[in-house]
């Protein structure tokens, strides 16, 4: 037993009288300090929403794709059927 323990165990005994039992098993366990455990992290999206969005930049990568393929062969005809 470390010294805080038998601090509070004599300052626990000045308070109260305790009643030992004459027959049976005495049982005492002071627990001196809170045990807390490792925090949990919860991701903030689903993996669901995560999905959607990444489905969603990809649709909008190919359009951007295709508006600037168009948009070049646009140009290019337009550039060779002026000359």
């Amino acid at each position: 037993m470390s010294a805080v323990e038998q601090e509070l165990l004599g300052k626990v005994k000045e308070r109260i009288d305790l009643i030992e039992p004459t027959t049976g098993k005495l049982f005492f366990e002071h627990k001196d300090e809170l045990v807390f455990c490792k925090p949990h992290l919860l991701p903030l999206k689903s993996q669901a929403l995560e999905r959607l969005e990444a489905m969603h930049r990809e649709t909008a990568r190919h359009l951007q794709k295709k508006r600037t393929t168009r948009n070049s062969t646009d140009n290019t005809n337009k550039a060779g059927g002026s000359e």
